[in-house]
This record gives C-alpha cells, structure tokens and sequence, in this order.
C-alpha cells in the first residue's frame, strides 16, 4: 500500500470516529446511562450531578483514556454503538467529534448552568450526600412473587395482574410506574425502585430553606433586614408594593433588593457602623482578583465566589453576587445536611431524613442567630465606646 493511500485511509477513519461521536445526542447518553443504571442494579433516577457528568461524553471519554471509567458504563455503551472504536484513527476521531459535539450542544456549560445559584449547587451537594450516606435511596428490589416467595418472574403475566402491579395500557397489561424487567429470557425478573423520585427530592426541603433563608428570600412582604424590597413600595421601599410578584422575583429568579442608604440601613442595624459599611460595599462590588486568605478577604473568578470573614453579616460567602452569611446560612445548611444524612440510615429512611433534616436545620438556625446575636451585641459595644472616646477627645 502506497504512503498516500494509507494517509487516506487514515483520515478516512479519522472522519468515520468523528462523524460517530459528533452526531450523538443527549437522548443517546441517557439511553447509556438508563442501561449502565441497570447493569449495576440501580434505578434510573439518580443524583442529578451523577446523571449530568455521567453523561458528558467529554468527561467520560477522558476517563476512558485514563482507564478510569466505571466498567458498567463501558459495557452499556458498547452495547449501544458508542463504545470506542477498534482503530487509533477512528478512536482520535471520536474524542475530537466529542468535544466538537461538546461546543455545539453546550454540554459542558450546562454543568455550570445547572450550579450557577447557591440554591441550586445546595441541591446538588444534599443529593450526593444523601445518596452516599443511603445508596438504597436510588436504588431498586426484586419484586417478591408471594404466591410461593419466588422472585416474580417477568414472564409470569398472571401474577403481575394478580399483585396489581400491572395496568392495562392500548389493550396490554404493563407493569406500572416503578416497575422495571432486569435481565434476559427465563432469568429476567421484575424490580420496584425503593422509593418514588418526589418522596427522595423531599429531602432537599431542610437545605433549601437554610440557603433560601440565608440569602433572604423568605421575606414576601418585603426586603430583609436592611435591605429595599425587590419591589419597594413608595410609602415604605422596605415594604413591597406587590406580595405576588415579590415572591415570583425571590422564588423564580432569586432577586433581593439593594442596602439601605447607611443613614437608614443604621436604624436597624446600630451594630454597623459607617466604616464597616463602606468597607463592606467595596468588597460586594469589588472584583480584582485575591486569592490570599490571611487577609480576611477572597474574590475568585472576577467576583464570582468571595469570601469575607468580617462583613456586615459575620463571615459571608458569596456566589454570583449572592450572598450567604456563615453564621445564618451555612452553618443551618450544614446542620441539615447533617441531620438529613443520620436520618437516611434509618430503617425508614424517607421520614427519618426528612425528620433529622428539620431538626438539623431548627438545631442550626439557632446556634446561628445565638452567634450572630453575639457578634452583634459586640459590635455595638464597640461602636459606642469608640464613639465615646471620639467624644472625649
């Protein structure tokens, strides 16, 4: 074979692993990813970060490269035509169409989508926790034949129907929502994921009320303390002119309002005073890079994440301009989260995490306010006898 044909050849199957890899799309990764759920025994609801990044072909294909991936996946993408392919060529070709297909289906970009709020990265967080401290919460069972204590065979259609765990549907019997068929021929039987999808997302309840709370958006009636109404009545702008649309700016899109000027902000917030304030504007707006922590303050990614350990909340996070003190926000969050993750190891898992991650999130918010209470009740002493001293001089 001539050195031209096999640079043909080559780039022949340069263009076929291409044209393999860039023409899937997201309904064909979560048909990989419903089987690689099944072929460990597993329903096919799952955490959604384990759902998102065990679907990015570029994340996958680079822990094919560095054998890393699980085998589960490999075999259920085998099966399915998006395996790799049996030439270095091709193989080149796939993880170039990959990360083409990534640009153009914005696959990448969407993990970030998904976690650009704290509420939403909150959410994350709690699934993967819980779903580690209870592996059983996204999980499934062999349905149990009861009419001789047998797993229930998928081909035996009568006790189906007479469990009623069949639905007649366009003239068939089917199995119902929850039910699946694992495996093949004779030895298929019949699973019933452990609990239903809505009663495991409950469990979020406890986190998402520490954050939405920390961030100060469970005030329908108005802004936070010190702070305007996302919709600022004229009479009193701390009130809002309109409950509904209040809650949809809070709800929806995670809108609070601005400061108070300072001459306003300090009637309920005597603790602050005007040189904490100004400090603790230019730090909220200021977007220069600071990655030293010894300095009590951090801003990454052009003031995308910072941290402050002294603002006019107590230590405070921020993400994408919202911010979450420590002492109210974080530290109920965690005491949820923690409270939620011992409840799921119970025997009843759904009640128990629901349970233990209200009394975390009870637990949290009043060590919470009995610290920031605290740091208050100091600041203020501070100020007044700093303003005393000015006096005396």
């Amino acid at each position: 074979m001539s050195r031209l044909q096999r640079i043909k050849n080559i780039l022949s199957e340069f263009g076929e692993g291409f044209a393999n890899d860039y023409g899937k799309g997201r309904e064909d990764e979560q048909m990989g990813f419903y089987r690689a759920r099944e072929l460990q025994g597993k329903q096919k609801e799952a955490p959604r970060m384990t759902s998102m990044l065990a679907t990015n072909p570029t994340i996958y294909r680079t822990r094919e490269a560095l054998g890393m991936a699980d085998p589960n996946y490999v075999q259920a993408r085998n099966e399915l035509d998006m395996g790799m392919m049996d030439t270095g060529a091709k193989r080149f070709g796939q993880r170039v169409g990959t990360v083409a297909s990534d640009l153009t289906q914005d696959t990448t970009r969407s993990v970030y989508w998904l976690l650009n709020a704290l509420q939403a990265a909150g959410n994350v967080i709690n699934e993967a926790v819980l779903a580690k401290a209870n592996p059983n919460l996204y999980g499934k069972s062999v349905v149990t034949n009861t009419y001789n204590n047998k797993p229930l065979r998928a081909k035996d259609k009568q006790a189906q129907k007479a469990l009623g765990i069949t639905k007649k549907m366009n003239g068939k019997e089917r199995l119902k929502r929850g039910y699946s068929i694992d495996g093949e021929g004779d030895d298929a039987v019949v699973m019933k994921r452990n609990f239903e999808p809505g009663h495991v997302a409950s469990l979020a309840i406890p986190t998402g009320v520490a954050i939405n709370s920390g961030l100060g958006l469970l005030t329908p009636f108005g802004g936070a303390e010190g702070y305007y109404a996302a919709l600022p009545s004229d009479e009193d702008p701390t009130k809002t002119s309109n409950v509904v649309g209040e809650v949809g700016l809070k709800y929806i899109m995670g809108r609070t309002g601005n400061l108070l000027p300072y001459n306003e902000f300090v009637k309920v917030r005597p603790d602050v005073s005007p040189e904490e304030y100004g400090r603790y504007k230019g730090f909220k707006y200021d977007k220069k890079e600071d990655w030293n922590p010894l300095d009590g303050d951090v801003t990454i990614g052009a003031g995308a994440l910072k941290f402050t350990d002294e603002g006019i909340h107590g230590p405070e996070m921020q993400f994408l301009g919202r911010s979450l003190p420590v002492t109210t926000g974080v530290v109920p969050y965690l005491s949820a989260l923690a409270g939620g993750a011992a409840g799921v190891r119970t025997s009843r898992p759904i009640r128990g995490g629901f349970v233990g991650g209200m009394t975390g999130l009870v637990a949290g918010q009043i060590a919470g306010n009995i610290l920031e209470q605290e740091r208050r009740r100091r600041n203020n002493a501070d100020n007044l006898m700093n303003s005393d001293n000015s006096n005396l001089q």
